[in-house]
């Protein structure tokens, strides 16, 4: 798995999401109230851009149907018969900068 550096934990403030393109990937990095998070940047019901959606907490809402989905753990909250979560990436923060590892 590759690491890639994304920003700095400076660029993605608490409550705030971002999008980013690291190599083959769109990844949005969420800021839930200093935890850093990452996950696939589609919905992946119709795959629309999360980060135009709506976090709170940990839960990101999309912006199309209201699908939500917890940045954390990629299960959908708001479908129980959702066919596939959110494909999440492990994130850290190592001397003031985000990491995420990509598949």
């Amino acid at each position: 798995m590759p690491r890639i550096k994304v920003a700095a934990l400076t660029e993605v403030r608490p409550g705030q999401m971002r999008l980013f393109a690291l190599a083959s990937h769109k990844v949005v990095i969420y800021n839930c109230h200093g935890r850093i998070h990452a996950s696939e940047a589609g919905c992946p019901h119709m795959g629309a851009s999360l980060h135009e959606g709506v976090l709170i907490g940990t839960e990101v809402t999309c912006p199309w149907h209201h699908w939500s989905f917890d940045v954390a753990t990629g299960e959908c909250t708001s479908n129980p018969l959702a066919p596939k979560g959110l494909t999440t990436f492990p994130a850290t923060v190592e001397q003031g900068d985000i990491w995420v590892d990509l598949p």
